[in-house]
């Protein structure tokens, strides 16, 4: 049995860290000290196919498996000297894109998949709050019903991408007697008219857009 890469992996991996060097390394001190997010570097590697990575094609992807997505991240990491943008890229991938698409529904997934894979949409995480980290469980966003809709209020902490994003995936508690299992996760337009979402700079240095994020009053566009 061979445990060793393809040779299409391994051209796969070159090409990336072709890409990369070609493309991502430009004026990188200067946008670390200005603390700027490179969005345009963040289309190219849409462009590229690295965002679509492991999604199905019918969504843009190119449908690969995990260890080749990594092996592809892997030579992208080695090759890009921007860290902030990698970050952004590996959140975006692995807590949104992914999510959605494992428990997404059909029209979740035509909905936002195409964007997130094409770099339209950038999407952020929010689960860490100021007084819940690793313990996320004891999480204490909550989202309350009302009539049809969900009411969301609480505050997020480290939210990667928070002040770019487009798409937001929060945590929240619906029934804080349940525990861990009264947890479910809300799709929120951060520009939604619905509601006050208001951000709140904390400290956010260097590459990585990532604050603090206040959830007041916000009814979101949908959950899985």
């Amino acid at each position: 049995m061979d445990f060793g890469w393809s040779d299409e992996q391994l051209a796969l991996r070159d090409q990336v860290i072709k890409f990369a060097k070609q493309n991502l390394n430009q004026d990188i001190i200067e946008r670390d000290k200005e603390g700027v997010f490179a969005k345009d570097l963040w289309n190219k590697c849409a462009e590229f196919g690295i965002h679509g990575m492991p999604l199905p094609p019918e969504y843009g992807g190119s449908d690969n498996d995990l260890l080749t997505t990594m092996l592809a991240m892997e030579a992208l990491g080695y090759a890009c000297n921007d860290q902030g943008l990698l970050f952004s890229i590996h959140a975006h991938m692995w807590a949104i894109e992914m999510p959605i698409m494992a428990f997404g529904t059909a029209e979740q997934k035509k909905k936002y998949l195409p964007g997130l894979i094409d770099g339209s949409i950038i999407g952020a995480h929010g689960m860490s709050e100021p007084d819940s980290g690793s313990d996320a469980f004891s999480l204490s966003t909550a989202a309350d019903k009302k009539d049809d809709k969900y009411i969301l209020n609480g505050a997020k902490t480290f939210v990667t991408n928070a002040p770019i994003a487009d798409l937001l995936l929060i945590f929240a508690t619906v029934n804080k007697k349940r525990g861990m299992w009264g947890i479910s996760v809300f799709l929120v337009d951060p520009k939604t008219k619905d509601g006050d979402c208001a951000l709140y700079l904390k400290d956010a240095r260097g590459l990585i857009p990532q604050i603090n994020k206040w959830i007041e009053n916000i009814q979101p566009t949908g959950y899985i």
